[in-house]
């Protein structure tokens, strides 16, 4: 259930996308060289709903959300991952390796 009135008590990060004016780069070509893309105002993301440039704060904020997140799910995937050991030794695990 969400609040109905009042400030947020947790800050939740904005929903966005790459911007389509320049493919999430922030530059567009322009005839002798490269400009900041004035619909992401240089920085590749727009807010999802808008198609509009986030204020740096907001950005920033959310940017680093993803990451944490995006963190937490590339170690699960190690640690759930069989490791593989190294086969480089001979038989019985000796520097030999019969080559």
């Amino acid at each position: 259930m969400r609040k109905q009135h009042g400030p947020d008590l947790k800050r939740r990060p904005a929903l966005i996308n790459r911007c389509t004016s320049c493919r999430g780069r922030g530059v567009v070509t322009g005839v002798f060289h490269e400009m900041d893309c004035t619909t992401c105002e240089g920085t590749g993301w727009v807010d999802r709903e808008t198609g509009q440039a986030l204020p740096a704060e907001q950005l920033v904020f959310t940017l680093s959300n993803r990451l944490l997140h995006l963190e937490q799910q590339l170690a699960i995937l190690q640690r759930t991952q069989p490791t593989q050991e190294n086969n480089r030794r001979g038989a019985g695990h000796s520097h030999l390796t019969g080559d």
